[in-house]
């Protein structure tokens, strides 16, 4: 547990969130996320540290809990994302927007992973197999001791690290301005005859596919995530290979008239690709957001509506997705609002 009398702030600290969760995940502990009202949240934390998105880097133990208390040991590390963290060791508010939430937690798993790296620091080597090369070099951690260096330099990476962020949501929102209205308008159509939005991606991707369908509902829109759903995921990826695992659905799940939207950072997901295709050919209005100036997205025919951000980086195209998301939240409402005015 967090021994300080509130939790660590990751938005305003994220230095010493870090440290402090690099140090627990070096003393075996786990990390339990909570998200109250928004799963997917919590979800995105999970697969950031068990499956990492950058080559190269550790798993970590981390799970999604039911609550706050949902920790198996008491020593577990637990974090909250939401308007009220006073039980957990790190805290998320809620009192902010989606696109800088989600680069919190990206910043996190992105500093402690860094963390990591300094054994001497963060106690590794005292720990029985923490540091796994600590018996052949055991004088690069006796020489490890300048731990303001280290935050200085986690501080200027944090600080970057938003300030690119902050930019690139910007002009990703300002720069598909035109299809953002578009897919608003398709959307709109879509809810106003009696349509269904369905969302799909994989890994992180699923839960900001996750993340749009709730924040739809919430607006009154009818809205799916076709990740969401275990037992139907695993059962087509099982039998059928996981290329197929959305375009299967569509066959149950969608009618023409109803709208379907993929989340890729890459733009080149095969399974999200296939699904575009049967998409089109039931009659769907199909939305894309990648990255990585578009990726396969950007020429496919069955993707009628592109929102792409230019950038390179997975977690700095999560966040600006997650402003598109919400800037085409808010365009659909405002379509919504000018159909129900002239009809």
């Amino acid at each position: 547990m967090n021994t300080g009398s509130a939790p660590i702030d990751c938005g305003r600290d994220p230095v010493e969130a870090a440290m402090w969760l690099a140090r627990a995940f070096t003393a075996g502990r786990r990390l339990w996320v909570w998200a109250p009202g928004a799963p997917d949240h919590a979800h995105h934390v999970a697969v950031e540290f068990v499956h990492p998105v950058v080559a190269g880097t550790r798993p970590l133990a981390a799970a999604v809990a039911a609550s706050a208390a949902d920790r198996t040991v008491s020593t577990d590390a637990t974090l909250v994302i939401g308007p009220d963290g006073a039980t957990a060791d790190l805290f998320i508010s809620t009192d902010q927007s989606d696109t800088a939430i989600v680069r919190s937690y990206h910043v996190l798993w992105e500093l402690v992973q860094v963390a990591l790296e300094h054994p001497g620091l963060i106690g590794s080597s005292a720990v029985a197999g923490g540091d796994s090369t600590g018996f052949l070099y055991p004088f690069l951690d006796a020489a490890e001791a300048d731990e303001a260096a280290l935050r200085r330099s986690l501080r200027a990476s944090a600080d970057a690290k938003t300030r690119e962020s902050e930019e690139l949501s910007r002009q990703a929102v300002e720069s598909n301005g035109a299809a953002l209205a578009q897919a608003a308008t398709a959307i709109g159509r879509a809810a106003g005859s009696g349509g269904r939005v369905l969302t799909m991606g994989n890994g992180g991707s699923a839960t900001d596919a996750a993340r749009l369908a709730r924040l739809l509902r919430a607006r009154g829109i009818p809205s799916e995530s076709l990740s969401a759903d275990y037992a139907v995921a695993t059962a087509l990826a099982n039998d059928l290979g996981a290329e197929r695992i959305f375009s299967r659905q569509l066959d149950a799940f969608a009618a023409p008239g109803d709208v379907l939207v993929g989340c890729s950072t890459s733009g080149a997901s095969r399974n999200l690709l296939a699904a575009f295709d049967q998409a089109s050919a039931i009659g769907l209005a199909t939305v894309g957001l990648s990255g990585y100036g578009g990726g396969s997205f950007t020429d496919h025919p069955s993707v009628n509506h592109k929102l792409v951000v230019q950038s390179m980086s997975v977690h700095r195209i999560q966040e600006a997705q997650a402003a598109l998301m919400s800037a085409l939240c808010e365009r659909v409402a405002g379509a919504l609002a000018a159909t129900s005015q002239t009809s």
